[in-house]
């Protein structure tokens, strides 16, 4: 089995450290190797004679064709899209596995490369002694092995996005919408329920426009993050760049938490409402998520929807069953 990659990112982890495990449960070798002429965002797994490229980018546009590889996974695929070879990888999720043994992989000229060097400084890391903050890697075997019950808490930890940062003015008012989502829905939810965790990445323009929410710098860490998502029951989730999923959503399926969300507007494989998530009317509808949240509390519904969530988890994103999902899409398909 053979990866290549255009250089290592945090985008890659999910697929790199999926790799590590299928071939360290199934007594399999496996080589990375660089290449250039790959678009960022982008990877090939060579497997069973297939060509397989994997789409990581936020945009729903492709950032290759299609035509060109056995099979195209794509992250943000809209349904009119998902046709001939081309397949949904889901959700993504920022996560490591035995990291060490996976430097092992590398040659000595790609570890020093300045293009892969956030990520090797990262996996050495392993006492995570490091302040890499939200992009931090955390290893899976340090997830939670069963759904716990916090009492019904609500976790939204979140971040602005400065709309005089693009230059595009469609992004503009973009940003505009998400920022006013992520911050009523803090306040909103900060009024209504006690037991709740809710607020914003302490930067600049946060400081200036939602001074009463801002996170402690310490909480922002990955590693303190999981401390309260695994204290938590009900994540609060909203698109991220390009009217996209972003990671956190993920996150809370791995852990087992019930969902709240804006509308999910890409593919997302037997991921059902009510079921896997409840979700609100639009992208600014956050005057509903005290409706929704009741919901889930009522009967305790919200570990009924965390214990789906933990096993969806398991079989479509997890380390454990992320490539062997992929391989089975290829053998079933002629």
């Amino acid at each position: 089995m053979k990866l290549e990659l255009p250089n290592w990112t945090s985008h890659h982890n999910m697929l790199i450290y999926s790799v590590l495990f299928y071939c360290e449960e199934n007594d399999l070798d496996f080589k990375i190797v660089f290449n250039n002429k790959i678009v960022a965002g982008g990877a090939i797994l060579y497997a069973d004679g297939k060509v397989i490229f994997f789409d990581y980018s936020d945009n729903n546009l492709f950032i290759s064709d299609p035509e060109k590889y056995d099979f195209y996974l794509k992250r943000s695929l809209l349904l009119k899209d998902y046709s001939k070879n081309v397949h949904p990888l889901n959700f993504q999720v920022n996560l490591s596995y035995k990291a060490l043994k996976l430097l092992l992989k590398f040659d000595f000229r790609n570890l020093i490369d300045s293009r892969n060097r956030t990520e090797v400084v990262r996996a050495s890391d392993y006492f995570n002694l490091g302040t890499n903050l939200s992009h931090q890697a955390m290893d899976v075997r340090c997830f939670p092995k069963k759904v716990s019950d916090n009492n019904g808490k609500i976790i939204f930890h979140t971040r602005l996005w400065d709309p005089k940062n693009h230059p595009d003015d469609e992004e503009k008012q973009r940003r505009m919408i998400q920022n006013e989502f992520r911050i009523e829905a803090c306040r909103i939810i900060k009024k209504n329920f006690k037991n709740s965790s809710v607020g914003i990445f302490p930067d600049s323009l946060s400081k200036i426009i939602a001074p009463d929410l801002l996170l402690d710098l310490k909480q922002t860490a990955k590693k303190d993050y999981f401390k309260s998502l695994l204290n938590a029951d009900i994540g609060i989730a909203d698109d991220g760049l390009k009217n996209t999923p972003g990671w956190k959503i993920g996150e809370y399926l791995l852990f087992g938490k019930a969902v709240i969300t804006t509308p999910v507007n890409v593919v997302i494989e037997d991921f059902k409402e009510h079921i896997n998530y409840e979700k609100v009317s639009t992208r600014n509808s956050f005057n509903e998520l005290p409706e929704k949240i009741e919901s889930l509390l009522t009967g305790k519904k919200y570990l009924e929807m965390g214990q789906n969530n933990f096993i969806w988890s398991g079989l479509n994103l997890h380390p454990k069953n992320y490539i062997n999902r992929i391989l089975s899409i290829t053998e079933n398909i002629i």
